[in-house]
């Protein structure tokens, strides 16, 4: 109706009938657009299509992600220069200290959630996929509804194992952003290789 392009998320059919996976889905959404950071990529919408399906829409981000940048430098034997190194992990911190600052633990941080795009002659950052996202409360305990605890079961891991902290790997319930912190330290010894 705007006509302007935007990136549209929906449950695959073989998955749109579990329940727990729907509320995932949702909660992913909700917390997305809870968050408003230039850094974030914002969610504009969350409904259902005519064929049942549950989506949401947010801002198409037009560039690579960073899993793909690291690998494309190691090819040509290039290395990141510490300028563009403390710069694209700066403004990732940013965006993480505004979303811990909301009450939002990302919980999967790694390259392939970090969109660089161009925009002029500027580079823009955006962190993505909130998918496994968990809201904590600002004293950094967790939640307990009932509605938290069934998404986040305890012994559960949710993660990519080569970026979670220890304590995301060992299930544990009681994770503060100093688990989001442990990935991008991951990531940061990842791109000085």
């Amino acid at each position: 109706e705007l006509n302007r392009f935007l990136a549209m998320k929906l449950i695959l059919d073989g998955t749109a009938s579990d329940p727990e996976r729907v509320s995932r889905f949702v909660q992913e959404a909700q917390v997305m657009g809870q968050i408003d950071h230039p850094g974030i990529v914002p969610v504009h919408d969350l409904g259902i299509d005519a064929r049942g399906r549950v989506f949401f829409t947010m801002q198409l981000v037009d560039g690579r992600d960073l899993r793909e940048i690291i690998d494309l430098a190691r090819e040509e034997r290039e290395g990141w220069s510490t300028r563009r190194l403390v710069d694209v992990l700066v403004r990732v911190c940013e965006a993480m200290a505004y979303a811990h600052s909301k009450g939002v633990l990302h919980r999967d941080l790694k390259p392939g959630n970090i969109f660089l795009s161009r925009h002029h002659d500027e580079t823009l950052v955006k962190v993505l996929d909130f998918g496994i996202a968990r809201i904590f409360q600002q004293d950094e305990e967790p939640k307990t509804t009932q509605e938290q605890n069934r998404l986040t079961r305890a012994g559960e891991v949710f993660g990519t194992p080569a970026y979670i902290s220890p304590e995301q790997a060992r299930g544990d319930r009681d994770l503060t952003p100093a688990s989001d912190l442990y990935s991008l330290g991951a990531m940061l010894y990842e791109m000085l290789q």
